[in-house]
């Protein structure tokens, strides 16, 4: 058995809350029984707009520029990652998503460090909020800011660490 489930949530509009299953049809009824259940449905004027957009073809064109827009921020923030955190940190390099994970390869006091970035106006995710384990690292965004504005944060971060 197979499903599959999309959303536009991410690419166009993060309150769009409109999706897509593709499933036997027994899975998508019940499916569409709990979320009418917890959502009370989403807006159908959302819904046609979406559909509209999806069967102009400008959905399938917006995902390609998109696409191309996010593999230049990746590419510039892990650019920059290369200049300033090479031999002191690894990443990974992300296939899809919106971040890196970035884990230093010395010991760094995380909660002190994230202090630090806040006094400087930056915003971290230390990576133990999503792993319990004490894991040395961060989650960073190259999605949300600029190339520019990755590289002047990501300076700042090699200037505390």
């Amino acid at each position: 058995m197979v499903i599959t489930v999309g959303s536009a949530s991410k690419a166009l509009a993060p309150g769009l809350r409109i999706g897509w299953v593709c499933a036997d049809e027994r899975i998508v009824h019940r499916l569409a029984d709990v979320k009418m259940q917890m959502d009370y449905g989403a807006s159908t004027l959302s819904q046609w707009v979406f559909a509209r957009f999806l069967d102009s073809g400008l959905y399938a064109e917006y995902l390609e520029s998109l696409c191309a827009e996010l593999r230049r921020r990746r590419d510039a923030a892990l650019e920059t990652l290369d200049r300033l955190f090479a031999g002191r940190a690894h990443w990974n390099v992300p296939r899809g998503g919106f971040y890196i994970w970035l884990t230093f390869d010395e010991p760094v006091h995380m909660g002190r460090l994230f202090q630090r970035a806040i006094d400087h106006g930056i915003l971290l995710n230390p990576g133990d909020i999503y792993d319990f384990r004490g894991n040395n690292a961060l989650r960073l965004s190259y999605v949300y800011t600029t190339p520019e504005e990755f590289a002047g944060a990501a300076q700042v971060l090699a200037d505390l660490v």
